[in-house]
């Protein structure tokens, strides 16, 4: 792995966040922009809208 895809890959791992699905559980990973603004997101698995609570 070169030094550039191991940057890449840890300042996105650094922008992202796990959120819960209070409908079906499912953690996914999520923009940790929309986990800060509280803004909408969508889970992968039911396709339901959320708003992350911390």
């Amino acid at each position: 792995m070169s030094v550039i895809n191991y940057a890449m890959k840890f300042f996105s791992s650094a922008s992202t966040a796990t959120a819960a699905c209070p409908v079906c559980g499912l953690k996914s990973v999520q923009p940790l922009s929309k986990v800060r603004l509280n803004q909408t997101m969508l889970c992968p698995g039911c396709k339901a809208l959320f708003i992350s609570r911390r």
